[in-house]
This record gives structure tokens, sequence and C-alpha cells, in this order.
């Protein structure tokens, strides 16, 4: 995709959102997204793993690889469109070796297109960009379109979690969601900006822009649904 700070710009995309241009790149870096890019891009043999996951909008990938090593056994998704977040995670991936992380440099919207229904076991979506001007909120990855799109994507009981430290974000969020019957709040929490996130009873890594609003002392709202039958 993805709709998140990290991949986003001035851009329109042809078929979803906006992307960001290239970036600035390291040394390190660009030397990881030469070299890794084709070795870790996904596959079609990729989509029929399970149990699958999808993080949209991983950053730099500091947490999509802290939950690969939780879920050694799942098959992971990636998505991300800023190159130096990519070569960022392409190089950690390597040198930890992890085995179950597949790059998708595309719009998480075609991704979703591409699986099979009732497919996924969870979607994370951390700290997306919240395009604060109005005239931007069509922008926003969080749309009744896009929830549609996950709840045939998601295994009945399937989960969506969700972060923000935009507060009006958060609440466009938990509106849309509430507008959608198949989607049931599992949590909605409020936390201070020094407090640590728990996912599914571990506490998961920080991303560079919750870094960033706990620095600006922003509360945090973690949102999490679950699929109904």
């Amino acid at each position: 995709m993805s709709s998140t700070r990290n991949s986003e710009s001035s851009e329109p995309d042809t078929a979803f959102n906006y992307i960001r241009r290239r970036g600035r790149f390291t040394k390190a870096q660009a030397a990881a997204f030469d070299a890794l890019t084709e070795q870790y891009r996904w596959t079609s043999e990729d989509l029929d793993q399970r149990p699958l996951g999808v993080e949209i909008g991983f950053g730099m990938g500091y947490e999509l690889l802290a939950w690969a090593q939780q879920r050694p056994r799942w098959r992971l998704l990636g998505v991300e469109l800023y190159q130096p977040g990519i070569g960022s995670m392409l190089s950690r991936l390597k040198t930890l070796g992890i085995a179950n992380v597949r790059l998708v440099d595309q719009p998480a919207q075609l991704l979703l297109q591409q699986l099979t229904d009732e497919s996924l076991s969870e979607v994370r979506i951390f700290f997306p960009d919240p395009w604060p001007k109005k005239r931007h909120h069509k922008r926003r990855l969080i749309q009744p379109d896009f929830l549609e799109q996950l709840h045939q994507k998601l295994l009945t009981g399937g989960t969506v979690r969700l972060a923000t430290d935009w507060a009006a974000y958060a609440e466009w969020m938990v509106e849309h969601f509430a507008k959608h019957p198949g989607f049931e709040l599992v949590q909605d929490e409020i936390r201070a900006a020094n407090e640590p996130s728990v996912v599914a009873e571990e506490v998961r890594e920080i991303t560079k822009f919750e870094a960033r609003g706990e620095r600006l002392g922003h509360e945090i709202r973690d949102l999490h649904y679950r699929r109904r039958p």
C-alpha cells in the first residue's frame, strides 16, 4: 500500500492513494535495498501459507521483525513503499536470519485483491498517516471500501490491530469500524506516551512514529477488532 506516514507523499498513485518518492537512503539502507529486495519479495506461494499475517506500513520494520520472531510458524507479509524503510528492514531481516517474512512493495489494496477470502489470521496497522487536513481525509487508509476488503480476507475470528497517536484519526477509525457489522470491538485503550503496548500478551516493539508521538507527549490509542462470523 501503504497509506502510512512511511510511504505517502504528494504524488498520486494511479491506482490507490499516494506514494512517497524514493527518499534519502543511508549507505547501508541503499545496499540492502539493492541486494535483498528480490530475495525477500513475496511470491504467489506465500499467499498459500497458514497462518498468514500482514503488517501494513511497517516503516523501518522493528515491530514486523519482532512479530516474526514471536510467531516463527507464521508467514508474515510486510507492506511498505518507502524504500529507505524497506532497506532498513531487509538489512536486519538478513542479519537476524529470520525466514518467515516477505516484502510487499505495492499498495495493500492490491495485495488484498490477490488473497483468497478468509485467508488472513491477523492484520496490523500501526501509526498510519492521519492526513489531518479535511480535504485529505479521503487519503486515509481506513475507509469503508478498505474495511470491506479486510472483512472478506480475514478468517472468522481473525483480528485487526491498530494504533495511533492522532486523537482525531483514532475517532475516525472507531466510527468507521462501528459502522461495519462484520467487526466486533475487542480492545479500545488509551495509554500514556511512556506506557508499553501489549499485543497478544507480548510487549510489542515501538515504531518510529510511536516514538515520535511519545517525544511529543501524545497519548496512544490501541484498537483491536475481531471478524464476526
